[in-house]
C-alpha cells in the first residue's frame, strides 16, 4: 500500500483534479499516510489549492496569549465557516496578519468571486473590525 505514497511523491499524479480525488478517498479511508503525500503534492504544485483546503502554505506565530490565526492556522474555507457563522475571534479581528493574510485572502474567494459570503456578512465584519481595533 505505500507504493501509492512514493507514486504520489513522484509526481505521478500532479494534475489537480487526481490529487483531489486521492485526497477525497485519503479521507473517505482514513489513510493519513497518503492524505500526508498528497497535501505535501497540493502545497508544491497547487499552493492555491493548499490554502484553501488544508491551511497557510507558511507557519506564522505570535505571542501564546493571542487565540487569532497565526497561531491557531485554518485552511480558507474554515475561516468562511467562521464568517459566516459570526464566530471570527476577536483577536483574529485585531491581528493585521491575520486580516491581511487570512480573512481579506477568504473574502477575496469565497466573497468576491464566488459570491457565497453576501456583502452585508462582509461590512458586518468590516464594521467589527473597525470598532474592535480602532474604538476599545
Amino acid at each position: 500500500m505505500s507504493s501509492i505514497v512514493s507514486r504520489i511523491n513522484q509526481g505521478r499524479y500532479d494534475s489537480e483534479r487526481s490529487l483531489l480525488n486521492l485526497r477525497d478517498n485519503a479521507l473517505n479511508k482514513s489513510r493519513t499516510d497518503v492524505l500526508d503525500a498528497v497535501n505535501q503534492r497540493l502545497k508544491k504544485c497547487h499552493p492555491k489549492i493548499y490554502e484553501r483546503l488544508v491551511g497557510p502554505l507558511h507557519e506564522r506565530k505570535r505571542d501564546k496569549k493571542f487565540n487569532c490565526y497565526c497561531n491557531n492556522p485554518q485552511s480558507l474555507y474554515g475561516i468562511y465557516q467562521d464568517i459566516m457563522n459570526d464566530d471570527v475571534h476577536f483577536h483574529s479581528l485585531i491581528c493585521d496578519e491575520c486580516w491581511q493574510k487570512d480573512i481579506a485572502k477568504t473574502w477575496g474567494y469565497y466573497g468576491w468571486t464566488s459570491k457565497l459570503i453576501p456583502q452585508k456578512t462582509w461590512h458586518a465584519l468590516c464594521e467589527k473590525r473597525a470598532h474592535a481595533k480602532f474604538v476599545e
